[in-house]
């Protein structure tokens, strides 16, 4: 049977994976790999594996093994050995009321052990919150289509508009540089009546800087880049803007958080339509609360 420590252990192993949630959701590194909306539901998740565990180490039940059945072989059939022979001294007594066969079964089935069961999984959990650096890298982000041309694929593209509509809805910064959602530039590329709109139109991105490996043959331009997802990391799609930047400007460092200011146009690579943001200034900025654009 399972012994009461051992439930006490599997107690204190769910309150090590409750407070790994309560964790996550406390220090906000669960917004790199959900969407806000579910946020509240890792809490309740942690605190319902807690309140688990807490049950577990406050009233542990044994659990009785299946081999606690009691093997008992009466051969009660009384078939009188009249023969009373005596076989040298070997009283020949068929009385099997409680086999030895019992005894064997004092093994409890736990196959590897609670031990193994504990390190299985509570190091690798110790690890990952330790080490992991809770982002892509960049081969990981071009996977996820960092450096793919604009697709619309289902996804709702920008609604038609015209300039006057733009200067309605879109705020400027003090520079009059129209403050775009930076998806808005990459969307843009895959619909000709928006670029019509969009080209020459001097904008303000901000985002996320990364190397550039599409038409960077001078090496003078790098990628501003957002994420966007509608349920956790695992859908996340990664759009990005080329910058260019003029002779005398200073560039960004890799994964920083920037808005890059210039003038927004299209260029063709490999009969590809692409958004490029030419540079009039970048400047750092601060990450927002969720790197991810979340639903729109």
């Amino acid at each position: 049977m399972m012994s009461a420590l051992h439930t006490r252990l599997f107690g204190l192993l769910a309150l090590c994976w409750g407070c790994a949630l309560i964790y996550f959701y406390h220090s906000q590194r669960i917004q790199d790999y959900l969407a806000k909306d579910f946020h509240t539901l890792v809490l309740a998740g942690g605190i319902g594996i807690i309140v688990l565990g807490l049950y577990s180490l406050i009233n542990p039940q044994e659990k009785k093994s299946s081999c606690d059945h009691e093997h008992k072989h009466d051969h009660d059939h009384h078939h009188d050995h009249d023969h009373h022979h005596d076989h040298e001294g070997h009283l020949h007594d068929h009385d099997h009321g409680e086999e030895e066969h019992c005894g064997d079964c004092d093994h409890e089935h736990e196959g590897h052990g609670p031990v193994a069961t504990y390190l299985l999984t509570l190091v690798p959990l110790i690890v990952a919150m330790n080490y992991t650096q809770d982002k892509l890298s960049n081969r990981g982000m071009a996977k996820k289509g960092l450096y793919e041309a604009p697709a619309l694929n289902g996804l709702d593209a920008p609604a038609a508009f015209t300039r006057e509509d733009l200067e309605k809805r879109v705020p400027k910064n003090e520079e009059g540089e129209f403050q775009l959602q930076l998806f808005a530039a990459y969307w843009a590329a895959g619909d000709r009546e928006v670029q019509s709109i969009y080209e020459g139109l001097p904008v303000e991105l901000e985002g996320r800087v990364a190397p550039e490996k599409i038409g960077n043959e001078a090496g003078d331009r790098m990628r501003i880049f957002r994420k966007i997802m509608s349920c956790c990391a695992a859908d996340a799609q990664f759009v990005g803007v080329s910058m260019e930047f003029p002779d005398d400007a200073k560039r960004p460092a890799v994964d920083e958080w920037v808005k890059a200011s210039g003038i927004l146009t299209f260029e063709t690579i490999d009969n590809k339509i692409l958004p490029l943001l030419k540079v009039r200034v970048v400047i750092p900025t601060e990450e927002p609360y969720s790197e991810f654009l979340l639903r729109q």
